[in-house]
């Protein structure tokens, strides 16, 4: 994304937080299954129920109950509404347990039922009768959030658009021999370990509050390099990046730009503590180096395409904003249906279920 100038809310949670989906050019774009079929998950509980319902809240509670025995949390929240989560993991000894969101558009279906996968049901506490009456009310929202969410998609997918005319327009003007040997450079710091691991894990989000990003990798680091882009070159750089912790067989956290997801905008070392990110200065409330990428594009050789590529620069943004305006259109519409479900729930009943399954699946009173 541009990082002239950044429109994105930074959040700093204290939480093990990130994204596994994203709203990207070709619509919505999960990692569910890389996230969620790790071997040391041994138990998933898939929650299904509509909006409203406290799937949120539940998969909270699960996590407060876990790391109350000695679990540690990751906590990830939905790309389109931070606010919420979208799953929790928690891990212990090599041991894991997951809860998910598995309703739309993140639909996840067991393919291991019983013996690893559980579904859990909050629809057995709402008055079906209750929304049955709000039926053409619930079709009208729910068909213009669906309407809201295609336009923002078709700004997604022109910000794509303009992304790949400038890629073709500074391609030629990239130093990338030179990028990858400032690649080689900064990775002296990360030593080799035994075996490549790779964890995606994004950082940002593109939703109904806009952008969005989590401050996550910055406070696990133990050095942090924001690189400042030049046109387009970042994305080379990232990529060396992950290419050289390839070769070194590192353990690392990929962050992926939520918009075009074959590009890196994060990359966090494991072993060594290095984060590298595609950041404004500004976002970053901690110590950081600066990386300046300008040196690495012949600029002087580019006033033939110039003005081409500042106005697709402009273009870009400008989708960017159009598709930030139609998923606040989809928060309308969203919030809109979430409080008709609220007033057909029994949240007195759903809370008393979720202490008993936190009881039965910790084995601990809540005190």
């Amino acid at each position: 994304m541009d990082r002239k100038k950044s429109s994105e809310t930074v959040r700093s949670l204290g939480e093990n937080a990130y994204f596994a989906a994203s709203n990207s050019a070709h619509g919505f774009h999960s990692y569910y299954d890389e996230c969620f079929d790790r071997k040391e998950i041994t138990r998933l509980f898939a929650i299904k129920g509509g909006p409203g319902t406290g799937k949120s809240r539940f998969m909270r509670d699960v996590a407060e109950w876990g790391e109350r025995v000695g679990w540690s949390a990751e906590m990830i929240y939905c790309s389109s509404d931070p606010d919420s989560l979208d799953g929790v993991i928690l891990t212990r000894n090599g041991e894991g347990i997951a809860v998910l969101d598995a309703t739309a558009p993140h639909v996840y279906e067991p393919s291991r039922p019983g013996y690893r996968e559980e579904i859990v049901n909050l629809g057995k506490f709402w008055n079906a009768e209750l929304l049955r009456g709000h039926r053409d009310e619930l079709d009208a929202l729910n068909r213009r959030k669906k309407e809201a969410y295609r336009r923002g998609y078709r700004f997604l997918c022109g910000y794509e658009a303009m992304e790949e005319n400038r890629r073709q327009l500074v391609a030629p003007f990239l130093r990338e021999q030179a990028i990858a040997e400032f690649a080689a450079k900064l990775m002296q710091g990360a030593p080799d370990e035994a075996q490549f691991r790779s964890q995606t894990a994004l950082m940002r989000s593109v939703g109904m509050h806009g952008e969005v990003s989590f401050d996550t990798y910055f406070a696990q680091a133990r050095k942090i390099f924001l690189i400042e882009d030049c046109r387009g070159s970042a994305r080379l750089l990232m990529d060396a990046l992950y290419r050289r912790a390839e070769e070194k067989r590192l353990r690392v956290r990929v962050s992926r730009d939520p918009i075009l997801p074959d590009q890196i905008d994060g990359l966090f070392l494991c072993g060594s503590g290095l984060c590298f990110a595609l950041c404004s200065p500004e976002n970053c409330t901690y110590p950081f180096r600066k990386i300046t990428m300008r040196r690495f594009v012949d600029t002087g050789r580019m006033r033939s395409v110039r003005q081409m590529v500042n106005y697709t620069e402009r273009l870009r943004r400008a989708m960017l904003a159009g598709a930030v305006e139609e998923m606040d259109q989809v928060r309308r519409y969203h919030f809109q249906i979430e409080q008709i479900y609220i007033a057909a729930m029994d949240f007195a009943a759903k809370e008393e279920f979720a202490k008993a399954f936190c009881e039965s699946l910790f084995g601990l009173k809540n005190s």
